[in-house]
């Protein structure tokens, strides 16, 4: 499945001209299948403490580790 964003008017607009001669079950339908979609984009926030302790204390200094990360 591919995942875009539609940010043009004249994409939904060449979408419209494509389903505005559905039947009204159809675009209903359809309807239905936007909604669903929508809803399951809401995203489940994360708490940090699940990513607690995942970097090991190595005896690096806050300086040493930021001038590695500015050499990547």
């Amino acid at each position: 499945m591919i995942t875009t964003t539609i940010n043009s008017r004249s994409t939904v607009d060449s979408y419209w001209n494509i389903i505005k001669h559905l039947s009204p079950d159809a675009k209903l339908d359809l309807i239905a299948m936007l909604t669903k979609s929508l809803k399951k984009t809401t995203r489940k926030r994360v708490s940090a403490k699940k990513h607690y302790g995942v970097w090991g204390d190595d005896g690096m200094t806050d300086e040493k580790f930021v001038d590695e990360l500015n050499n990547i």
